[in-house]
């Protein structure tokens, strides 16, 4: 009698064991909720971060120009703030192209691993069915007549325990299907949400990128527009010209002393490269020449569009990556030996001060920042300081 209600309890065992099981097989699981993807992604929130604060800034500098507008022809604090929203605004694309870049190799990454977890959730499912398939083909008298063929109860335990052993396999086989579904579930959130951030910031750089050339368009006449009054613009050509000459003496001292002390990063070998896209564009002014306000120009001056990206003319390392009320936003690379050359009028930097920079990097873009009316390269090469003919050093490009 004791063996009967051993076996009865074991039976009794077993069907609660294999009824839990098959639930399980049989529960539809809802799917996980999704981690919100740039809170897993350290780069997507930083870039957002950055976004997000140049669109404060933007904001703040629209306010500017709404209250210098109405002075415009008396100080040329309009422009400056024109450059600077201009500068903003091609930083906040620069910055959500990289997001975008990030976005990509993210949805290419999440597709990939949603292709994975699809084919290993479709593995383990077929085990498990063909677990399922056989204990069906077994049934459970198989289990009952292996449980009722004990010949005394410590091989009816033993039993038991080889039959518990083979429901635990189900039920981990079950939980692992479980995770990997509730995996792809997260991943496929994340693609979702990628996606959804994607077609925004896209939407969003377009209209930056619309916005930004109306208001370069707008800085790159507002000189020309002056002409109209020739007294202000030739007061505020002047006081650019003398801001550029103390610039220029304060960059002069600057690279003697820097040469005394022998303190270049780098030196560069080999020739200087053009610093614009060669066959594009055209020299509006040479070394020596004479600038539309009749003055000797020390540069040589290529008119290409907007956003062209300037390229650095050989190795060497930032010493200034900055704005100025003529040059504009800037860019002065050291290339050792007394050597130097400078970038102005950029619309954008991608360079900053103490920066390593290698022949061909890009450090900006072009653009009409500072005193210009119109978008070019101000390129200056220097040899101890002194500013001298770049194609001297420098094969033409156009």
């Amino acid at each position: 009698m004791h063996l009967i209600h051993l076996k009865r309890r074991g039976i009794r065992i077993l069907a609660v064991t294999l009824a839990l099981a098959l639930t399980a097989a049989l529960l539809v699981m809802a799917p996980a909720p999704g981690n919100y993807a740039n809170a897993e992604n350290a780069r997507v929130k930083k870039y957002e971060d950055q976004i997000s604060e140049l669109e404060k800034t933007k904001k703040e500098l629209q306010q500017k120009i709404a209250n210098v507008k109405d002075k415009a022809n008396e100080t040329a604090e309009y422009k400056k703030n024109l450059d600077s929203l201009v500068y903003t605004l091609s930083q906040k694309i620069a910055i959500s192209q990289s997001l975008l870049d990030e976005l990509e190799t993210r949805i290419e990454e999440t597709k990939a691993s949603i292709t994975e977890k699809e084919t290993s959730i479709e593995e383990t499912f077929e085990k498990f069915q063909e677990r399922m398939r056989m204990s069906y083909e077994e049934g459970s008298v198989s289990y009952l007549g292996m449980l009722l063929g004990a010949d005394s109860v410590s091989d009816f335990l033993s039993r038991m325990d080889r039959i518990n052993s083979m429901l635990e396999y189900d039920k981990t086989m079950m939980d692992q299907y479980k995770a990997e579904k509730e995996d792809l579930e997260k991943e496929r959130n994340n693609l979702e949400e990628s996606i959804a951030l994607q077609k925004s910031t896209l939407e969003d750089m377009e209209a930056d990128k619309a916005e930004n050339e109306r208001l370069a368009n707008q800085a790159a006449s507002y000189y020309q527009s002056l002409k109209e009054d020739e007294a202000a613009y030739q007061s505020q050509y002047e006081a650019a010209k003398k801001e550029e000459d103390k610039l220029d003496r304060e960059l002069t001292a600057y690279l003697r002393d820097l040469q005394k002390q022998n303190s270049s990063q780098v030196t560069a070998n080999g020739e200087f490269m053009w610093p614009l896209p060669v066959g594009k564009g055209t020299i509006t002014c040479y070394y020596g020449g004479i600038d539309p306000a009749g003055k000797p120009h020390y540069a040589v001056d290529t008119a290409i569009a907007a956003g062209t990206p300037i390229y650095a003319s050989n190795d060497g390392t930032v010493l200034k990556a900055e704005s100025h009320s003529s040059y504009g936003y800037y860019v002065l690379i050291d290339h050792g030996n007394g050597r130097s050359t400078l970038y102005a009028h950029c619309s954008a930097l991608a360079a900053v001060a103490g920066q390593t920079v290698s022949k061909g990097q890009v450090i900006g873009y072009v653009g009409c920042t500072g005193f210009s009316t119109g978008n070019h390269l101000h390129f200056e090469f220097r040899i101890n300081g002194n500013r001298t003919n770049p194609l001297n050093y420098v094969t033409k490009g156009v």
